[in-house]
């Protein structure tokens, strides 16, 4: 009885998780769209920042824009900052704080920081799986049909273990953000932008891009917990 109330519980927790997940999108969202208005007091663009930073640090990033809306990143494969077309040509708050974010972790890559790697091996491992999602999920579908349940329920192990690895990732991820975050509020103090009023605006955006992890994270776990308890129930049953 006590699996059968967990299952329940847990399906209310990924509705509680997918409902704060869509307001932290909307929090970031707003952050950026209140700020992007907002001229910096560093008079350079994303793309003329991402340059001086690099060249800064020593790094020798690649930096070029990218398609989309906020899909900014930092990728570790060929040490590149991709901006995206908005915020490569801005020199507005939002704009700068998101390019010196994503700095932040080509910093944590030039260093080795440890949860950045552990993060890379876990990230490797997930779009591992995840292309091996739907083979696994046909072959065990058509085992529990055709061996009329007697190879027991793969589908909801398959689960299981896929968003095992899901809140895995996401633990890790969440303090490497972080991390990166307060990286980028103490490169733009270096850089010159120390009133109240630009500090305040960059951890407005800073932190309303923080809350979308955190609530990745609840979302992974609140489905782990259900598969779990469906596995349990399962088992019980036999």
């Amino acid at each position: 009885m006590g699996y059968y109330i967990g299952y329940i519980v847990s399906g209310v927790v990924i509705i509680i998780s997918v409902i704060i997940a869509l307001v932290a999108q909307v929090k970031v969202n707003n952050a950026y769209e209140e700020n992007k208005e907002k001229l910096s007091s560093l008079d350079m663009t994303g793309g003329q920042l991402a340059e001086k930073l690099s060249s800064d640090y020593d790094l020798n990033l690649m930096v070029r824009q990218c398609n989309g809306r906020l899909t900014d990143h930092y990728d570790p494969t060929d040490r590149s900052l991709n901006i995206s077309q908005e915020n490569f040509n801005s020199k507005s708050i939002a704009a700068q704080a998101i390019v010196a974010h994503e700095f932040g972790h080509a910093l944590q890559h030039a260093e080795n920081y440890a949860p950045f790697k552990v993060r890379q091996t876990v990230v490797k491992a997930s779009n591992l799986i995840s292309r091996m999602i739907m083979p696994l999920l046909i072959v065990g579908i058509l085992l529990q049909i055709f061996l009329l349940g007697i190879a027991g329920p793969l589908v909801i192990y398959i689960s299981v273990a896929l968003y095992a690895v899901a809140v895995i990732a996401n633990l890790i991820t969440l303090p490497v953000e972080v991390n990166a975050s307060s990286r980028a509020k103490d490169l733009l103090v270096k850089l010159g932008c120390t009133s109240d009023s630009e500090v305040q605006a960059t951890d407005k955006v800073l932190n309303a891009a923080a809350l979308t992890y955190v609530a990745s994270l609840l979302v992974s776990m609140a489905y782990f917990l259900r598969f779990l308890f469906l596995l349990l129930m399962w088992t019980k049953r036999d």
